[in-house]
């Protein structure tokens, strides 16, 4: 594409010409022109994205479809004129009906009001090694030692498992596998024997006897998987399964013994299939399948299909079939076979190759569709899938998946059980929308925090269950990437209930900071709300008054009525104060008969507040006076009373209780039982 000469600046359309016109990488210089960029020149390998259209002399946002990519380069571009720093960022082209991963380095030009653009496709293996990024939690995890090798056979990646097991890291990365110390020439042999033909697309096995870092000897079985990129094989990884591991998972897959067999008889009922080694002899047929044929199993047994050929296919058709199956590839298509009594039935048949341990071919699976009267068999299908699920979904946890906007995509059986939702409310709703709204919001932000990052989080979460009640869940969360849509995220959630074990932490909580025979708030309790209670009275201009309260005669009810008596009696009276006070008044008790009542919202007026505070007393000596029945007894008490108050009489609730106290004890001294003193100490 030609450019338009730039008069007033340091470069020229004729000089960017000269310098860029044989370039493969698409190179753009623009001008910004108020809140957009006007396109002054390009090199002809830009035609690829703009075909027949002239940029020169338009905007970005005329030539440009898409939203968000204009979005991305205005915030480049404005950033370079901004800095006048070179920046370099990803962006995602799609033209000629072709996917690129580009990256574009920006540079400030022509005296900081243009800017020069140049885009390169970024190689193979940098995209192959982001996509390996996203795979290393799960590499990492794996129980077994795993270990990656380049096609030149360098070593490229090792989990923790084999460092564990074999070498450190620091010792064994970028090294050759020749490298490694081999004792057996004849292992080393078929070791890499396995290894060339994994080069070649194939998967391959073997058993090895290897010394371990703690010098110890043990089998393992190594497994050969090649890493395929565009048809191309440029990895292969190794996986190490030793066999005492295998030996602990012996356990665990003989208690599903029975659950397996109950398997096999329900398999036996809902498909049609048949077994045959790799020459075609028949070792197995489930009855539906010796049904269909009109045999007995036992007569099908050892024979080839060749007994139900109808000859309606050709001789191709059947040879173009063995091919693909023993070149260990399924094969899926319809095969007219004839019954015993001679009548014609079709099959949808899917054969699938069974290799054994050494990666061999070893036996052939059919599985069939009787499509002749269209009973089509997705419904034993689906059943027996459901079958199957109950071996992966049967589980206390919670598991969800959802895209990056909430919405739920899966949610495991568990939630219509526990939670009282049936599948198909929740599909397709958001997540937030099941859990409560203190819930809602932290996961939100927890999320939003997460999806840069592609981390993952351990959270504690309320759902509601659909009758209006919840439970509590602690939820790990990850996200996770689509590798072939690098913009695309998910997050999955597998979750476990909590509840007991918040209503506990509740009770030992509630516990802590309360009397445990009257309920009521502890000293801990106190002093732990009182600077929320002195910053209330600062922003409002009020007072805080705290009365030290001592029953009177408490140790006579004890000595004569007892403990029970006496224990009722504290309960009661704490009552009794808690009914003369307001709202959000605070009573609570600190020890044996003594009690504090915290009077919030007083004037900040000395004398307004003395006279608020004779009528809380007052009517705390009116309820008391009034008393309360207990066991047939009827009791009557009385109380003294210490008073100070906040600011006047101190800043700290240490120092209003030492000066209530003080007062309390004034109160008793000069005036008696029954009676209060207000603390006149600073």
């Amino acid at each position: 594409m030609r450019s338009e000469y730039m008069e007033n600046g340091i470069l020229t359309g004729q000089q960017l010409h000269m310098m860029f016109e044989h370039c493969d990488d698409f190179v753009y210089y623009l001008e910004k022109s108020q809140n957009t960029y006007i396109y002054k020149y390009v090199n002809p390998a830009t035609s690829i994205i703009f075909q027949d259209a002239n940029p020169i002399n338009q905007p970005l946002e005329k030539m440009i479809q898409s939203v968000e990519l204009i979005e991305l380069l205005m915030e480049n571009y404005d950033k370079v004129i901004l800095t006048q720093q070179q920046t370099t960022f990803r962006d995602f082209f799609l033209f000629s009906n072709t996917t690129r991963t580009n990256e574009t380095t920006v540079i400030p030009t022509n005296n900081g009001q243009g800017i020069l653009a140049i885009t390169r496709e970024i190689p193979q293996l940098k995209v192959l090694e982001e996509e390996n990024h996203y795979l290393t939690s799960l590499f990492q995890n794996q129980l077994n030692a795993v270990l990656v090798m380049d096609e030149k056979l360098n070593i490229i990646k090792t989990n923790e498992v084999f460092h564990e097991l074999f070498v450190e890291d620091a010792l064994i990365h970028g090294k050759s596998i020749h490298e490694l110390y081999w004792e057996d020439s004849e292992q080393l042999k078929l070791f890499f024997d396995c290894l060339h033909q994994a080069l070649t697309g194939k998967k391959k096995s073997m058993q090895l006897n290897l010394k371990k870092r703690d010098h110890a000897f043990a089998n393992f079985q190594l497994k050969f998987n090649p890493v395929i990129l565009a048809e191309q094989v440029v990895a292969v990884s190794v996986e190490w399964i030793e066999y005492t591991k295998n030996l602990e998972l012996k356990h665990d897959l003989m208690k599903t013994s029975n659950v397996l067999d109950a398997y096999k008889a329900a398999l036996d009922e809902a498909a049609n299939f048949c077994i045959t080694d790799y020459n075609g002899i028949i070792e197995y047929v489930s009855p539906g399948y010796a049904k269909l044929a009109h045999f007995p199993s036992v007569d099908m047994i050892g024979k080839t299909n060749a007994i139900v050929k109808s000859r309606q296919q050709s001789t191709v058709f059947y040879d173009e079939m063995w091919s693909t199956i023993k070149a260990g590839n399924v094969w899926r298509g319809e095969i007219c076979n004839m019954s015993r009594i001679g009548t014609h039935y079709w099959l949808d048949s899917t054969i699938v190759p069974m290799f054994d341990m050494n990666g061999d071919i070893s036996n052939f699976l059919s599985i069939c569709l009787d499509v002749t009267e269209k009973r089509v068999l997705m419904t034993n299908l689906r059943s027996i899938e459901r079958t199957f699920r109950l071996i992966t979904e049967n589980t206390n946890d919670f598991i969800v998946i959802t895209n990056e906007d909430g919405i739920i995509l899966y949610v495991s059986p568990n939630h219509e059980s526990r939670l009282g939702y049936e599948k198909e409310e929740l599909l397709g709703q958001f997540y937030f929308e099941v859990l409560t709204d203190e819930s809602n919001m932290y996961l939100r932000t927890e999320l939003n925090t997460l999806l840069p990052s592609e981390g993952d989080s351990l959270v504690e979460l309320q759902l509601l269950t659909k009758s209006g009640g919840f439970v509590w869940i602690e939820a790990h969360i990850t996200v996770v990437t689509d590798a072939m849509r690098e913009d695309v995220y998910q997050f999955v959630i597998i979750a476990r209930e909590i509840t007991q074990r918040k209503q506990k932490e509740d009770e030992l909580r509630f516990m802590a900071y309360h009397d445990s025979l009257t309920l009521l708030p502890n000293r801990r309790f106190i002093t732990a709300e009182f600077p929320k209670l002195v910053k209330q009275a600062i922003n409002f201009d009020y007072s805080i008054t705290l009365l030290y309260i001592d029953g009177d005669n408490f140790k006579r009810i004890n000595d004569v009525y007892g403990h029970d008596i006496g224990d009722e009696f504290i309960k009661e009276f704490g009552q009794a104060l808690t009914r003369s006070v307001r709202d959000d008044d605070l009573v609570a008790r600190i020890g044996g008969d003594e009690f504090i009542i915290m009077l919030t919202h007083m004037s900040a007026d000395e004398k307004k507040r003395d006279s608020q505070l004779l009528n809380t007393i007052n009517r705390i000596q009116l309820v008391l006076r009034k008393g309360w029945m207990i066991a047939g007894h009827h009791f009557s008490p009385t109380s003294s009373i210490g008073v100070a108050s906040y600011p006047s009489n101190g800043q700290s609730i240490n120092e209003l209780m030492a000066h209530a106290d003080d007062a309390l004890y004034i109160a008793k001294k000069i005036n008696g039982k029954d009676s209060y003193h207000i603390s006149s100490e600073k």
